[in-house]
């Protein structure tokens, strides 16, 4: 299978940066929201899909060794390089889809992602719930904010699954128009993370090392989410950009 050594290097610098430039802890479960996606998604488009998983496992694994996050590394590793593997791989194959059937499948998993955040929300993030202070690091610097105890309705996060689902239809079928296979494979190759990260929490990070009820872990399943729809967001363009700008420079 292919590997470029220099692009995985450069892409496991940008992954790692990326990753450690904003870090939003999620106390209940350990973990932090973070902007990695974004520079994972664009590995996963311009390479190919063994150099795309190993900087994203690489990288990724390396900014929790050196945030505080060492016992997600082992875990972050095989999730995200199995992430930016299934993002690359799924770029190549689905790239010969027709309009119709791409078009169908994203429509099918934006539905499912936003059930997904309403059912969690609506059975387990549900009612009086105790946000505690989470500190914000950008640049060094920790910002720490207020705690507080706020109650959450039911359907709040029914609302918050069907916009979620709405963003993603947009983002994919509207935006991601002119990449649309690059936009369907995004979406779910991060729903394989979400997943990875869910189970990785439910079974060894909650009850060995937080003492705490592994069905927390779905406090971040939301969370994660949010990394996929920031990272689609940005990578669209980015990858565009990039793929029109060597484009032009080959024809020239």
């Amino acid at each position: 299978m292919k590997f470029d050594v220099i692009k995985a290097a450069i892409y496991t610098a940008a992954i790692y940066v990326a990753t450690v430039i904003l870090q939003v802890s999620t106390p209940a479960t350990g973990g932090y929201f973070n902007l990695g996606e974004t520079a994972i998604y664009v590995a996963a488009a311009l390479s190919d899909p063994l150099t795309a998983g190993v900087a994203g496992g690489v990288g990724s694994a390396l900014a929790d060794l050196t945030t505080g996050y060492g016992y997600y590394a082992p875990g972050t590793f095989i999730i995200k390089f199995t992430e930016a593997f299934i993002v690359s791989f799924l770029v190549l194959k689905l790239r010969n889809w027709s309009a119709f059937r791409s078009k169908l499948a994203s429509l099918i998993t934006s539905l499912i992602v936003g059930l997904t955040i309403a059912l969690v929300g609506y059975y387990q993030l549900s009612g009086f719930s105790n946000i505690s202070s989470a500190p914000i690091e950008v640049f060094g610097f920790k910002i720490t904010s207020i705690g507080a105890k706020i109650y959450i309705p039911g359907l709040f996060w029914g609302g918050l699954g069907a916009l979620v689902a709405g963003i993603l239809m947009y983002a994919i079928i509207y935006k991601g128009s002119k990449n649309l296979h690059l936009a369907l494979s995004i979406t779910i190759g991060g729903s394989l993370m979400v997943l990875g990260y869910f189970l990785y929490e439910f079974f060894f990070v909650n009850p060995i090392i937080l003492k705490s009820p592994p069905i927390q872990a779905a406090t971040e399943i939301p969370v994660n989410y949010g990394q996929v729809l920031v990272g689609l967001a940005v990578a669209l363009p980015i990858t565009s950009f990039v793929k029109e700008a060597v484009g032009s420079e080959s024809s020239a």
